[in-house]
């Protein structure tokens, strides 16, 4: 049995190279990643979170790394916005021309946030402006489809979530009736949040009346193609026009038909209906990103845009992995910074990582009456445990949390001192404030913000206020879960 004894041995020589070449393959990959993630100068909490999976996972987290790991949108993404940078320059030129220069007098920190967002993204802040906030989504379906009826130009969607069902699919049918007017529809919906739409008859309607609709963000099979595959498009917003906009949380869904078998009821949502001339930035905002993924050239910012200081004064401020690093958190903090009475923040997702969380517990330790009203019960594990891994700081910083307990409240806004706010796509989780392409109006105006205040005074009544005492007393599995999940709260 010689023969037999020495294949054997050969067999365990090759098993024991082969083992000892993935272990050295491993490090080395680690140290090449761990060095990219140093120069890379990710947020702390995000690096230290990588360095941890690069070290716990062989192989695995270089995998994850290299998919989601940096913001890297793409090489045709970024030849197209390369060659429409021109046409991006002349906006920020124009937006230097009308930018309102006195929004101090609204609230005493309006000026230095206004400067932040031009100066970032190149779109004024601009008066002449009328907002309705629309809270019920019967409501908001049927006001979208009135003005989609009295489209005589164009309609514009952009959603991240288009699910169809119930009042959704009124939507689809007055695009049809526009597009038979010889109105211009286009679509743009997520490729990944809409996926369920691309399968669905309402696709095939739109397409069979040749109503453009494209995928955003699309997923592909080459990686250095497609870039990063969870950066997403979340934005929520429609223009009929260039005279009345919507921005707000509103997926087009109808809720008694959407996720009901996950647990946390209908979802709440508002929507703001926008008329004046802050609705032809907005749409400048639609026109760039449909020109990027359409390869189109539509013009971007019309020439009839004229200064305005009058209220409501808006400023639109679009985010994403292709807008400078963190810029809406940066506009975040510097309001809550300028908090001097009271700041109201609704999100159905709240992860804030240390530096928004820490900018709250500061507020509140120098009087300023904070306030945070999340859902009770939301839609990912994940997010549930890292987002009450915060909840005790900031309860012992002061800060007030309502937990809303009448469905899923998915509404995103920050009120500060009843005189400015934010309101739009972006919750207050990492991954929104930092890798999704988002919406949010900032409104320098103190009778829209009182508006908005009222509804967000309802969702108080009808949540249950934390207490700080019985949230000690949580179970010792509870707290190891949720610090387990604070460890990766940066990449969630």
């Amino acid at each position: 049995m010689p023969a037999l004894d020495n294949l054997q041995m050969d067999i365990a020589f090759l098993a024991s190279l082969i083992g000892l070449l993935l272990v050295w393959g491993n490090f080395l990959l680690v140290i090449i990643f761990t060095g990219r993630v140093i120069m890379k100068r990710l947020p702390v909490g995000a690096s230290l979170s990588w360095l941890i999976i690069l070290l716990l996972f062989p192989y695995v987290g270089v995998g994850l790394y290299i998919l989601f790991g940096e913001r890297y949108l793409g090489s045709k993404r970024r030849r197209r916005q390369e060659s429409l940078l021109s046409s991006y320059q002349q906006v920020k030129m124009d937006g230097e021309a009308l930018q309102v220069r006195l929004l101090d007098r609204i609230h005493n920190g309006g000026q230095a946030l206004a400067n932040y967002e031009l100066s970032t993204t190149g779109l004024p802040a601009i008066g002449g402006n009328t907002i309705q906030f629309l809270s019920h989504a019967e409501d908001t379906i049927h006001a979208m489809v009135a003005d989609i009826d009295r489209a005589t130009e164009y309609c514009h969607l952009e959603f991240y979530i288009w699910h169809p069902g119930g009042n959704a699919d009124l939507v689809a049918d007055a695009l049809v009736r526009a597009k038979e007017r010889g109105v211009v529809c286009r679509v743009m919906l997520d490729a990944v949040g809409s996926q369920t739409f691309f399968r669905s008859h309402l696709s095939r309607l739109l397409r069979k009346h040749q109503i453009p609709v494209i995928k955003a963000c699309p997923i592909g099979f080459i990686p250095w193609r497609l870039a990063r595959y969870d950066l997403r498009n979340h934005r929520k917003m429609m223009v009929i026009d260039g005279k009345v906009g919507y921005i707000g949380s509103f997926n087009l869904i109808d809720p008694r038909y959407f996720k009901q078998d996950q647990g946390v009821g209908e979802w709440i949502d508002v929507m703001a209906r926008i008329e004046g001339p802050s609705v032809r930035v907005i749409d400048g905002v639609y026109r760039w990103y449909w020109n990027i993924e359409a390869g189109d050239r539509l013009p971007l910012s019309p020439a009839t845009i004229e200064p305005n200081d009058s209220a409501a004064v808006i400023q639109a401020a679009p985010s994403g992995p292709d807008v400078e690093k963190e810029s809406i958190l940066n506009s975040l903090l510097q309001a809550i910074y300028s908090a001097k009475h009271e700041i109201l923040i609704v999100t159905p997702y709240f992860v804030p990582g240390e530096v928004l969380s820490q900018a709250l517990r500061i507020a509140a330790r120098r009087g300023v009456k904070v306030s945070l009203i999340l859902p009770k019960r939301v839609d990912s594990f994940l997010v549930r445990y890292a987002s009450r891994s915060y909840f005790e700081e900031l309860l012992q910083a002061g800060v007030r949390i309502f937990q809303y307990d009448q469905g899923l409240l998915h509404t995103k806004c920050v009120l500060i001192d009843g005189k400015l706010s934010f309101f739009g796509t972006v919750n207050m989780d990492l991954r929104s404030l930092w890798l999704n392409f988002e919406m949010t109006l900032i409104v320098y105006d103190s009778q829209t913000t009182e508006v908005l205040k009222e509804i967000v005074e309802g969702y108080i009544q009808d949540s249950i206020p934390l207490d700080a005492e019985a949230w000690e007393q949580r179970s010792l599995r509870k707290r190891f879960v949720e610090n387990v999940m604070h460890l990766f709260s940066p990449l969630i």
